[in-house]
């Protein structure tokens, strides 16, 4: 059999193949420490889970659902966006549920791209926006994030890449690095954008993991922004459902009929009680506080992975948003490497940077959805580790340093 010229040319799924090591080396009896996938460590809250049993019980609910979603799922997303945004949404046309933004995004890449459009896409960034464009024959260019803004800079685009681009990418807070973007930025992307006749794309899967005063802003508060962008968002991190597979994209109409086109032809429609479920979730989310714990947590977890580093001699800060810390490599080493010398001396699972582009080959990430008794237990087997085997940090704090 001869495999299609797609499969050829995607890189290998990071995620699945740490999963299937994890896998081995547990059924091989070994303790690991793993610090890789960003699954949460908590249910989801109960509300959500009474109200997904409670409509699960209706027959009216086992029915094929409406490829638009449930009109109270929709309206509450208005709600959502108005008061954390100042943003207001049609949730006729403005507003389109999915099963999952990951799977949103690729969909979305196969209604706007044809084959040879070029996307433009950040480097590191989550393998989904390489992914989709590579499936929807694109051609990805590569915008470098680094140290120490992390941004793309797009004088740095080639005027002629830049007016051949269909899509840009954009992915704030940022995984894998943590980074959050400014108003000022998004409104520079935006002119971008509409200069080059770009469709803009922010995933916004992280806005409400985050840890700075006034929140991380959205790419839609920009005056201009919903005349040619989207921003995808997902109910796996912020409200505890990553199984449920539950996710949303808003903004400009016309691009979110193609992205709806393409999912009438691929899905069926989301389970109606987890929509149900998802809007009790955007209701609690509008409580003061409703995140407070878990983000609290997540920047004590942070905070002490820094702690750790920066006592062997990194320079590192804690994020401002999201669930990772993006470490350099130690001097000697690359992401592949340190990636391998981790889990092989001290069975501490993390991701290697390449995973997420060219620009992470000399970066580790770790990901803290998981007990702190864990990342207590991971830094031991590091310390020990890094002792044994004179481990050494960077001589600075970036990338290059790591070179």
């Amino acid at each position: 059999m001869k495999e299609s010229l797609k499969l050829k040319d995607l890189p290998p799924y990071i995620f699945a193949q740490l999963d299937a090591l994890i896998h081995e080396k547990l059924d091989n009896g070994e303790e690991l420490h793993v610090l890789s996938k960003s699954d949460p460590d908590r249910p989801a809250h109960s509300q959500l889970i009474e109200t997904l049993c409670t409509q699960a019980r209706d027959p009216i609910n086992h029915h094929y659902a409406d490829f638009d979603g449930l009109k109270v799922f929709r309206e509450q997303m208005v709600i959502w966006y108005r008061r954390h945004y100042g943003v207001t949404l049609n949730p006729e046309k403005e507003i389109l549920p999915l099963q999952g933004s990951k799977e949103g995004i690729v969909h979305f890449c196969e209604a706007w791209l044809d084959p040879g459009d070029i996307a433009l896409i950040p480097s590191p960034a989550f393998p989904s926006y390489r992914t989709g464009t590579i499936l929807a024959g694109g051609k990805p260019y590569f915008m470098p994030l680094r140290d120490p803004d992390f941004l793309p800079h797009f004088e740095d685009i080639p005027s002629e890449i830049a007016k051949k681009a269909k899509i840009m990418f954009l992915n704030y807070p940022n995984n894998p690095t943590g980074q959050i973007a400014s108003l000022d930025f998004f409104q520079t992307a935006v002119t971008f954008a509409r200069e080059n006749d770009i469709i803009l794309v922010n995933d916004h899967a992280y806005s409400m993991t985050c840890f700075k005063e006034g929140g991380a802003p959205s790419l839609l508060s920009v005056p201009g922004s919903l005349d040619l962008g989207i921003e995808f968002f997902t109910f796996s991190k912020a409200f505890h459902m990553a199984g449920w597979r539950l996710g949303m994209a808003v903004g400009n109409a016309e691009i979110l009929n193609g992205l709806k086109i393409i999912e009438t032809h691929v899905n069926a429609g989301i389970f109606n009680p987890i929509q149900y479920a998802g809007s009790e979730g955007l209701k609690l989310g509008l409580e003061k506080g409703f995140f407070h714990r878990d983000n609290s947590d997540y920047q004590k977890r942070l905070t002490t992975l820094v702690q750790f580093f920066n006592e062997q001699g990194w320079n590192l800060t804690v994020p401002e948003a999201t669930v990772y810390l993006w470490v350099p490599a130690p001097q000697g080493m690359n992401g592949e490497d340190f990636t391998k010398f981790l889990l092989d001396k001290a069975h501490v699972v993390a991701s290697p940077g390449v995973a997420f582009g060219e620009e992470g080959q000399h970066y580790v990430r770790f990901c803290v959805t998981y007990p702190l008794e864990m990342i207590h237990r991971a830094i031991r087997a590091m310390k020990e580790s890094f002792e044994r085997h004179g481990v050494t940090a960077p001589q600075k704090h970036g990338i290059d340093a790591a070179k």
